[in-house]
């Protein structure tokens, strides 16, 4: 008689305690999803940027003209690669150092002109200056003459020499693969200086606490 009463209590349409339950559960589930921080939604920190840092290069000068040079041309490099390995030079003056290779490295001072022309490694120089040239009259040698600017000249003579013959000499020793640098000054056609660079002269020197005055009097110079 109970069970007849139990079954007729369950299709009478009220929910069973099971189904009671369930539905609490729901609710109870639905309020904490919606309770809950939508984690995706919520903006990611931005990264922050690392600070630049920038290196300027100081003002160039005489009081630190002979310090910095030209980056050295790898003669053998530029034989060897039709492209530049050295992250630095252009791909159409590399191509003309791969062209110019092997007559540079045999000496021939034709080809010795044509790098000079091109590159133009005294350009940098030509505001301390009225004036320069450069020749090539062997295979093992290059020259440079400049017109000294009076200025210079009268502010402090030799400083002024030593410290365009030095920046000279290491700008053409980088250039080409001579063992020494000729360099003159003049002024008013009459010569001021005169001094051979000889490339063993200049290697392992820290640039950047060297007296040019003392190393140009080293390699002979002539007022």
């Amino acid at each position: 008689m109970s069970e007849n009463n139990n079954n007729n209590n369950n299709n009478t349409g009220r929910p069973s305690e099971t189904e009671e339950l369930l539905k609490k559960m729901r609710a109870i589930a639905s309020d904490l999803w919606r309770e809950s921080p939508n984690v995706s939604a919520e903006p990611k920190p931005k990264a922050e940027k690392p600070a630049r840092v920038v290196v300027k290069r100081p003002e160039i000068g005489i009081d630190n003209l002979w310090m910095t040079a030209d980056e050295t041309i790898d003669w053998t490099d530029a034989l060897a690669h039709e492209y530049p390995t050295d992250g630095l030079t252009n791909l159409r003056l590399w191509a003309f150092y791969h062209n110019q290779a092997e007559a540079v490295l045999a000496g021939d001072t034709k080809a010795y002109a044509e790098v000079l022309k091109k590159a133009n490694p005294l350009g940098e120089l030509t505001a301390f200056a009225d004036g320069i040239s450069m020749r090539a009259p062997g295979g093992d040698r290059v020259e440079a003459q400049f017109k000294c600017k009076k200025e210079y000249l009268d502010a402090d003579g030799k400083k002024y020499l030593s410290a365009m013959g030095v920046r000279i000499a290491r700008d053409l020793l980088a250039c080409l693969p001579v063992s020494e640098v000729g360099v003159k000054a003049v002024l008013e056609d009459n010569t001021v200086m005169e001094v051979t660079y000889r490339r063993e002269a200049l290697l392992h020197r820290n640039f950047s606490f060297l007296d040019p005055v003392k190393l140009t009097e080293e390699c002979g110079a002539k007022y």
